[in-house]
């Protein structure tokens, strides 16, 4: 191979002797992690499943992927006799392999008496891929290079995660590099026994998952672009043989089953696998939920992958990664010799990457936990390059460069451990901040109820309630005594008062908050909007609610272009059927009910929250978002703003006179009463103050007002423009709030929008009464001082 610095006749016993220990510190992280990880998402799936195929070789169970992986797992249960017999089992008849292990039969069974001994295996599978790395990184850059490939491999946290968990994505990473490793041996030294075990390896890497099905185009590739140097002639006839034997192998894997498709009455080879096949692609058609960022979805989003890949690689090999691709094409487009082996390095990550963000399922970065081996070796292409060119002096630097990088990196994962699932670097702020960009399984899959419940007996926390990932367990299986909230089996289906949550003490799943696994996925929104108590295991979010004293005593709901809450969704969403409910169009007025003294709510349905509108956003800044949804449901999609009590800035932006409203400005300037607030009017509001804003032509006039009395009338309140003489030019009159509803101590904020031609005018406001017209008088003491409010002057341009 060209660029080979040396070879593995060279390798040394210190250099084995230095690699053995490496994989060992890698089984010594999985074995003391995995008794403190709870059983997370489908491995009891995986585990009943192989199981059951090994103990009645029936495969009515397999799904969605081909049984390798799970057969693997499993076959330690057969050494227990207290596993449950599979025929016996209810859901035997059915095929129902969810039905079939979430159960009492295997629920009576303690948990870790069939989980632990399922995840072991997956840690060999974890240090054979690691042995197959050093092997590959060694026979091309040298052992020097294999070794440091192997160090940062064994402190992948991504690695470390899904190589102690009973599920397909660590072997399916570990066949497909070993299906890589056999195609670089083939193109290298073609040879019929390496066409033999090349086919046996794609094999097994489709026995493992459905997307392994990327091998088969990259290999064959491969072999098609440049040929086997010795078979050029009969390249056709070797593919051939080399595709039956990975298709031997795969139906080898399926127990050599045949038969029909399920729809079909043409039997064929594996049609379990075909299966599977289909399933996978129906799954991958109607998509999946995921969050991403703050947004909670279905479907794909093309730069998922890339954020996840960006936000949980650690640094140090992303750094060292991005190095080693930059150097590599760089040399493959300098030299003709080096670009077969970056092509081969490349193909298969680059293809499956790029086949991961054309997919509509964003589970987490174990979809592309794949590329992860092959990356390393850029790094293991890298460390041998300055080692052939590098000056002594330089060489040093660089060495040390590398071993800080992967002293870095080793700190990352053991800080993290044992949740090396929850793992985030840097970017992201660290293990604890990654609920707040991700969900799933890149931050919780269940792994944390075991912590959970040693977190709650050392804490005294009053009235637990919990939401889980993994909805099928019963929090008491892992001694955890508390309330079940969705969607954990006993829990009502949505979230009681989710507007407002009862008081308590609230463990909340990272996956859960973001809607996942729930029938609605924004009912722990109002838990989005607040800083947890305490983080347990970086997955579980512990939310203190207090009692509240004083309670909020109203809803103030937003009628432009509907009211989203009816009465009845109110009170069942805000725990409340005493609340004062007052109505108002808020790109008219904005209502503060009892003065913005007393707790409250807006509502506002979110068409008008994100709508920009200026006026809105300045009175919404100054309460707290508490609650959004996107989606339409039983309700509109709304927002929710939560008011404190604050004072409410009231603006009284200039001088104000009382006069009559025939005399001309002018004259009213001279000749009225100059005002202060508060301003008493014969109605039955007091005006409070003003202030304007002035965009080219146009005049935004806020009146301020205080109700002092009830009243049985209809009223409207005035916005005018006066030229010189007192006459109108514009008028901006209105009342954004329903009138009989107002109480004693409520304050309104009024729009007035006012347009005119360029020239010199002056503002007026007041109220009238809407069933006569007539005017409220300005009332000074006892005395009517006139029928307007006279205020500035302003030029329009």
């Amino acid at each position: 191979m060209n660029g080979t610095s040396s070879t593995h006749s060279s390798l040394t016993l210190s250099t084995f002797l230095i690699a053995a220990l490496l994989l060992g510190l890698l089984f010594a992280q999985a074995m003391t992690s995995i008794p403190r990880l709870s059983i997370t998402f489908d491995e009891d799936v995986h585990i009943s499943t192989g199981y059951s195929i090994l103990r009645t070789g029936d495969l009515r169970l397999v799904e969605d992927h081909p049984p390798l992986i799970e057969l693997w797992m499993s076959w330690a249960l057969l050494l227990s006799p207290d596993t449950p017999d599979p025929e016996k089992s209810p859901a035997w008849e059915q095929g129902d392999r969810r039905l079939f292990v979430r159960n009492e039969i295997w629920w009576n069974q303690p948990i870790d008496t069939w989980v632990i001994p399922s995840r072991i295996p997956i840690v060999w599978l974890a240090m054979l891929l690691g042995a197959f790395l050093f092997r590959w990184a060694t026979d091309w850059f040298g052992p020097r290079a294999g070794l440091l490939a192997l160090a940062f491999f064994i402190f992948d946290p991504n690695i470390l995660a899904h190589g102690t968990l009973a599920t397909l994505d660590l072997g399916v990473t570990c066949f497909i590099f070993i299906a890589m490793f056999g195609i670089q041996r083939l193109l290298r030294r073609p040879s019929w026994l390496n066409l033999v075990t090349g086919g046996v390896f794609v094999g097994l890497a489709l026995g493992a998952k459905v997307s392994a099905l990327i091998v088969l185009p990259v290999s064959v590739g491969l072999m098609g672009l440049w040929g086997l140097n010795r078979w050029r002639k009969k390249l056709v006839g070797r593919l051939l043989i080399y595709l039956g034997v990975a298709f031997l192998m795969l139906w080898a894997v399926h127990l050599f089953d045949f038969g029909p498709l399920p729809g079909f009455s043409i039997s064929l080879p594996a049609p379990t696998y075909w299966n599977s096949f289909l399933r996978v692609g129906q799954h991958i058609s109607r998509g999946d939920s995921a969050y991403l960022l703050g947004e909670t979805y279905v479907g794909g989003r093309w730069y998922y992958f890339p954020i996840v890949f960006a936000l949980k690689t650690p640094l140090p090999a992303i750094a060292l990664i991005g190095t080693g691709m930059f150097t590599s094409l760089l040399s493959a487009w300098r030299s003709p010799k080096e670009r077969r082996q970056v092509l081969i390095l490349a193909s298969l990550p680059a293809s499956y990457f790029i086949m991961s963000m054309t997919s509509k399922i964003n589970l987490g970065y174990r979809h592309i936990l794949p590329i992860v081996p092959f990356l390393y070796l850029f790094i293991a292409r890298l460390v041998s390059r300055p080692t052939q060119y590098a000056m002594r002096s330089t060489l040093h630097v660089l060495r040390i460069t590398f071993y800080a990088l992967l002293l870095w990196q080793a700190i990352g994962a053991l800080r993290v451990w044992p949740f090396s699932l929850t793992f985030f670097n840097e970017i992201a702020g660290g293990p604890q901040s990654g609920y707040r960009y991700l969900a799933d399984s890149n931050v919780d899959w269940g792994q944390g109820l075991k912590a959970t419940r040693d977190y709650l007996e050392a804490h005294s926390w009053p009235d637990v309630k919990l939401s889980s990932f993994t909805f099928f367990i019963r929090p008491e299986l892992y001694g955890i005594k508390a309330t079940p909230l969705p969607p954990l089996a006993d829990a009502p289906a949505v979230l009681p008062t989710r507007f407002n949550p009862a008081p308590g003490t609230y463990v909340i799943s990272a996956s859960t908050l973001r809607g996942l696994q729930l029938i609605d996925r924004e009912m722990y929104n109002w838990f989005w909007h607040r800083e947890p108590d305490d983080v347990v295991a970086n997955a579980m979010l512990v939310y203190y609610v207090p009692p509240r004293d004083p309670a909020p005593a109203w809803l103030a709901q937003c009628t432009a272009p509907m009211a989203p809450l009816s009465p009845p969704v109110a009170a069942e969403g805000f725990g409340r059927d005493d609340l004062r409910m007052v109505y108002f169009d808020c790109t008219q007025s904005w209502l503060y009910p009892t003065g913005g003294q007393s707790l409250g709510w807006y509502a506002l349905h979110r068409e008008i929250a994100t709508s920009g509108d200026e006026f809105v956003n300045r009175r919404v800044a100054l309460a707290r978002l508490s609650f959004e949804q996107k989606t339409p449901r039983q309700t509109p999609p709304l927002t929710i703003f939560e008011w404190n009590g604050e004072a409410v800035p009231i603006s009284y932006s200039g001088e104000a006179w009382a006069a009559p409203a025939e005399w001309p400005p002018e004259q009213a300037e001279r000749e009225g009463v100059p005002l202060s607030a508060p301003v008493a009017l014969d109605g039955p509001l007091s005006f409070l103050g003003y202030e304007t804003q002035q965009e080219g032509q146009t005049v935004i006039l806020t009146t301020w007002w205080q109700v002092r009395a009830q009243t049985d009338r209809s009223f409207s309140l005035m916005g005018h423009l006066l030229d010189t003489g007192g006459a109108p030019v514009a008028v901006g009159d209105g009342l954004g709030v329903v009138w009989d509803q107002l109480q004693p101590g409520d304050v309104l904020a009024q729009r007035h929008t006012l347009t005119a031609p360029a020239g010199k005018y002056w503002l007026q406001t007041g109220a009238y009464w809407l069933d006569t017209m007539e005017r409220w008088d300005v009332v000074i003491g006892d005395e009517a001082v006139g029928d307007r409010i006279l205020l500035e002057t302003l030029e329009l341009f």
